[in-house]
């Protein structure tokens, strides 16, 4: 098994947090934009949140009992990434169980794979491939090479919420008209569960073939997605070789946990309200997966809700994360930590308001894996002091 992150002897940083959605900072007129999923990153749960109905405002959490973990921490290995596809031993029963490949015993074309959208058949590895997604586009550039992206939307070039910035800042940006998809005369267009039916309809019948597969808030649960996209687009060596590399970081993680009481932790934004990560969020997933407990699912909440101060008070989590622009995260955790009804709230008291990089913790991709390293050195500073942890890489690196 081979990854493309090293275990140096370099201190790493404690003072890390969790970002929600952050384009949903736009307000009034634009929230009808924000719930097409071709102009969002990932965390669609979140704008259709917050862009429809306004859920009720939570109360008092319940308390939990905390998980015991190992922990003994493995030896990373190192692979330059230049060799890491050569190096990869091609199973063919890797594919066998991934749901939606119709003949796991074909890799030869055309080949076929059937989604929600039906079945669709690719006569040779697609050069022209067009994703809705943020997520989807960032897993496909540690696939392929990026020229083979035929657009990009203009968030995929903020540096805050994307991790393709610097590649997609030289590839064409088109707008959110479905048309504009079409006009590309992409090979196939990959579209998440989040994608608007109407968009997806005028794709397909200007005979454009669509696959919407499934992006997962979990780290592990986006294996098979990672896989079934790999065999889609002809790159199944390199899929094999990120899904090792995804459960390669996942145990690393898992098995230097510390034996100790788990950290009950909020991950909450503020845009003209504050909302908070619940249950079955990205970011619920990322905190619990770090080995934290979320307060707001702890709480009862669902996905993403409204929450008040008191609220919050009343939760008295250990470590509370914001994940939002920089900006604006900054003046909530000032916002925070001088509120009158939260002096006595743990997370106040101990200074344990944190915020971390939008672009781990909001999209749906391999890279929330980083969300999870991060908070994990946050939660467990002693287990992981010396452990620095590398981003992923791209194909073309």
């Amino acid at each position: 098994m081979f990854l493309r992150f090293a275990r140096l002897n370099i201190g790493f940083i404690s003072s890390f947090a969790l970002f929600l959605l952050v384009i949903v900072a736009c307000v009034g007129d634009e929230k009808s934009n924000l719930v097409q999923d071709v102009v969002n990153p990932d965390d669609d749960q979140l704008v259709e949140s917050i862009a429809t109905t306004v859920p009720p405002t939570a109360t008092m959490p319940i308390e939990t009992t905390a998980t015991p973990y190992p922990t003994e921490v493995p030896t990373a290995t190192s692979v330059p990434a230049e060799v890491l596809t050569e190096q990869v031993v091609f199973d063919e029963s890797r594919f066998a169980d991934i749901d939606g490949i119709v003949d796991p015993t074909n890799f030869g074309w055309p080949r076929s794979i059937e989604t929600s959208e039906g079945l669709i058949t690719l006569d040779a590895p697609p050069s022209k491939i067009h994703s809705l997604s943020l997520g989807h586009s960032e897993i496909l550039a540690a696939l392929v090479d990026f020229d083979r992206i035929t657009a990009v939307y203009n968030f995929f070039l903020d540096q805050e919420q994307s991790n393709i910035a610097e590649l997609s800042s030289d590839a064409l940006m088109i707008g959110f008209d479905p048309e504009e998809v079409v006009a590309l005369q992409p090979e196939v267009v990959i579209a998440s569960r989040f994608t608007n039916p109407d968009n997806v309809a005028l794709i397909k019948d200007a005979g454009i073939p669509v696959a919407r597969t499934n992006l997962e808030n979990s780290a592990l649960g986006n294996v098979p997605n990672i896989l079934l996209l790999g065999y889609l687009v002809g790159a199944e060596a390199e899929s094999i070789a990120l899904a090792d590399e995804i459960r390669t970081r996942m145990q690393f993680i898992s098995e230097g946990l510390g034996l100790k009481d788990n950290l009950k932790v909020l991950s909450v934004s503020k845009w003209t309200s504050i909302f908070a990560a619940g249950a079955s969020s990205t970011e619920g997933g990322i905190i619990e997966q770090a080995g934290g407990i979320n307060a707001a699912a702890d709480a009862g909440i669902e996905g993403h809700q409204q929450v008040s101060i008191e609220s919050i008070a009343a939760m008295n989590p250990d470590v509370i994360i914001v994940p939002q622009l920089r900006e604006g995260a900054d003046l909530f955790i000032e916002e925070l930590m001088t509120n009158p009804a939260l002096t006595e709230v743990k997370a106040v008291k101990d200074g344990e308001i944190h915020y971390v990089s939008p672009r781990f913790h909001t999209t749906l991709s391999h890279w929330n894996v980083r969300g999870v390293e991060e908070l994990a050195s946050l939660f467990f500073p002693s287990e992981f002091k010396n452990v620095n942890f590398v981003d992923f890489s791209n194909w073309r690196d």
